[in-house]
Protein backbone atom coordinates (compact mmCIF):
# COMPACT_ATOMS: atom_id res chain seq x y z
CA UNK A 1 0.00 0.00 0.00
CA UNK A 2 1.14 3.63 -1.12
CA UNK A 3 -0.42 6.54 0.37
CA UNK A 4 0.77 9.85 -1.97
CA UNK A 5 -0.33 12.56 0.47
CA UNK A 6 0.20 16.38 -0.51
CA UNK A 7 0.48 18.63 2.79
CA UNK A 8 2.26 21.86 2.59
CA UNK A 9 2.92 21.32 6.56
CA UNK A 10 4.69 18.29 5.40
CA UNK A 11 5.03 15.62 8.29
CA UNK A 12 2.86 17.12 11.68
CA UNK A 13 1.22 15.99 14.69
CA UNK A 14 -2.08 15.22 12.69
CA UNK A 15 0.43 12.59 9.85
CA UNK A 16 1.44 11.04 12.44
CA UNK A 17 -1.57 10.62 15.05
CA UNK A 18 -4.19 10.23 12.32
CA UNK A 19 -2.86 8.31 9.51
CA UNK A 20 0.78 7.17 10.45
CA UNK A 21 -0.38 5.14 13.50
CA UNK A 22 -4.08 4.36 12.34
CA UNK A 23 -2.97 2.94 9.42
CA UNK A 24 0.17 1.01 10.64
CA UNK A 25 2.29 2.79 7.97
CA UNK A 26 5.53 1.15 8.03
CA UNK A 27 7.60 4.08 6.26
CA UNK A 28 7.33 7.54 5.38
CA UNK A 29 8.84 9.40 2.48
CA UNK A 30 9.54 12.68 2.38
CA UNK A 31 9.88 13.39 -1.13
CA UNK A 32 11.25 16.83 -1.83
CA UNK A 33 13.76 18.55 -4.50
CA UNK A 34 14.79 20.88 -2.49
CA UNK A 35 14.28 19.84 1.18
CA UNK A 36 16.21 16.67 0.16
CA UNK A 37 19.18 18.65 0.00
CA UNK A 38 19.07 19.99 3.55
CA UNK A 39 20.33 18.07 6.06
CA UNK A 40 19.38 20.23 8.99
CA UNK A 41 15.79 20.25 7.14
CA UNK A 42 15.84 16.33 6.72
CA UNK A 43 17.07 15.49 10.51
CA UNK A 44 14.19 17.96 11.83
CA UNK A 45 11.25 16.28 10.00
CA UNK A 46 13.01 12.57 11.42
CA UNK A 47 12.31 13.97 14.72
CA UNK A 48 8.63 13.77 14.47
CA UNK A 49 9.00 10.25 13.08
CA UNK A 50 8.02 7.41 15.86
CA UNK A 51 11.10 5.29 16.10
CA UNK A 52 9.66 1.91 15.11
CA UNK A 53 8.63 4.10 11.62
CA UNK A 54 11.59 4.21 9.17
CA UNK A 55 11.93 7.56 7.51
CA UNK A 56 13.61 8.59 4.45
CA UNK A 57 14.00 12.02 2.84
CA UNK A 58 14.95 12.41 -0.26
CA UNK A 59 14.75 13.65 -3.94
CA UNK A 60 11.92 13.17 -6.16
CA UNK A 61 13.46 10.40 -8.82
CA UNK A 62 15.07 8.47 -5.88
CA UNK A 63 11.57 7.96 -4.47
CA UNK A 64 10.12 6.67 -7.10
CA UNK A 65 13.20 3.83 -6.98
CA UNK A 66 12.59 3.82 -3.31
CA UNK A 67 8.83 2.83 -3.89
CA UNK A 68 9.47 0.13 -6.67
CA UNK A 69 12.04 -1.66 -4.40
CA UNK A 70 9.76 -1.63 -1.20
CA UNK A 71 8.47 -4.95 -1.54
CA UNK A 72 4.64 -4.43 -0.19
CA UNK A 73 5.61 -2.37 2.68
CA UNK A 74 2.82 0.49 4.00
CA UNK A 75 4.60 3.33 2.90
CA UNK A 76 3.19 7.09 2.70
CA UNK A 77 5.21 9.39 0.53
CA UNK A 78 4.36 13.35 1.55
CA UNK A 79 5.14 16.20 -0.66
CA UNK A 80 4.70 19.78 -0.61
CA UNK A 81 2.19 20.31 -3.41
CA UNK A 82 0.04 19.14 -5.87
CA UNK A 83 3.21 19.88 -8.56
CA UNK A 84 5.64 17.44 -6.38
CA UNK A 85 2.89 14.98 -6.86
CA UNK A 86 2.32 15.11 -10.79
CA UNK A 87 6.37 15.34 -10.83
CA UNK A 88 6.46 11.72 -8.61
CA UNK A 89 3.90 10.15 -11.29
CA UNK A 90 5.69 11.56 -14.59
CA UNK A 91 8.66 10.10 -13.21
CA UNK A 92 7.33 6.54 -13.18
CA UNK A 93 5.34 6.37 -9.59
CA UNK A 94 2.45 4.48 -10.05
CA UNK A 95 -0.37 5.36 -7.53
CA UNK A 96 -4.67 5.63 -8.20
CA UNK A 97 -5.27 7.78 -5.91
CA UNK A 98 -3.47 11.47 -4.47
CA UNK A 99 -4.35 12.77 -0.99
CA UNK A 100 -4.51 16.45 -0.29
CA UNK A 101 -4.29 16.84 3.25
CA UNK A 102 -3.75 20.74 3.57
CA UNK A 103 -2.81 23.27 1.19
CA UNK A 104 -3.28 26.37 2.78
CA UNK A 105 -3.99 30.15 0.90
CA UNK A 106 -2.20 32.01 -1.19
CA UNK A 107 -3.03 34.78 -3.37
CA UNK A 108 -4.46 34.10 -6.72
CA UNK A 109 -5.59 30.51 -5.01
CA UNK A 110 -9.38 28.77 -5.54
CA UNK A 111 -11.18 27.31 -2.29
CA UNK A 112 -12.67 24.17 -2.52
CA UNK A 113 -12.66 23.47 1.16
CA UNK A 114 -11.74 25.00 4.13
CA UNK A 115 -8.38 23.70 4.04
CA UNK A 116 -7.45 23.24 0.57
CA UNK A 117 -7.09 26.27 -1.48
CA UNK A 118 -5.85 25.76 -5.37
CA UNK A 119 -3.82 27.51 -7.42
CA UNK A 120 -3.72 27.79 -11.58
CA UNK A 121 -0.61 25.51 -10.79
CA UNK A 122 -2.37 23.04 -8.53
CA UNK A 123 -5.31 22.83 -11.08
CA UNK A 124 -2.63 22.53 -13.67
CA UNK A 125 -1.72 19.37 -11.88
CA UNK A 126 -4.79 17.73 -10.87
CA UNK A 127 -5.70 17.97 -14.85
CA UNK A 128 -2.90 16.08 -15.48
CA UNK A 129 -3.04 13.33 -12.88
CA UNK A 130 -6.71 13.20 -13.20
CA UNK A 131 -6.07 12.61 -17.17
CA UNK A 132 -3.73 10.25 -15.60
CA UNK A 133 -6.77 7.96 -14.47
CA UNK A 134 -5.61 9.35 -10.87
CA UNK A 135 -8.30 10.19 -7.76
CA UNK A 136 -7.82 13.56 -6.12
CA UNK A 137 -9.05 13.13 -2.85
CA UNK A 138 -9.19 16.07 -0.25
CA UNK A 139 -8.78 14.27 3.49
CA UNK A 140 -7.88 15.47 7.14
CA UNK A 141 -8.33 12.03 8.43
CA UNK A 142 -8.44 8.47 7.38
CA UNK A 143 -12.06 9.12 8.65
CA UNK A 144 -13.02 12.47 7.20
CA UNK A 145 -15.89 12.60 4.18
CA UNK A 146 -13.49 12.82 0.84
CA UNK A 147 -13.63 15.93 -1.11
CA UNK A 148 -13.91 15.02 -4.61
CA UNK A 149 -11.57 17.56 -5.89
CA UNK A 150 -12.19 17.12 -9.07
CA UNK A 151 -15.94 17.16 -9.26
CA UNK A 152 -15.69 20.40 -6.71
CA UNK A 153 -13.36 21.99 -9.16
CA UNK A 154 -16.17 21.13 -12.01
CA UNK A 155 -18.60 22.57 -9.62
CA UNK A 156 -20.79 19.31 -9.35
CA UNK A 157 -20.73 18.69 -5.44
CA UNK A 158 -18.48 17.70 -2.48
Amino acid sequence: MVILRVDDRLIHGQVIAGWVRPLGIEKIILASDIISKDEWACNAYRLAIPEEIEFVCTDLISCVRDVAGANKKKIMIVVESLTEASELVKKGLSIKEVNVGGIGYKEGSREIAPYIFLSPDDIKSIVYLHQKGIKIIGKQLPNSMPVYVVKKLAGMGR
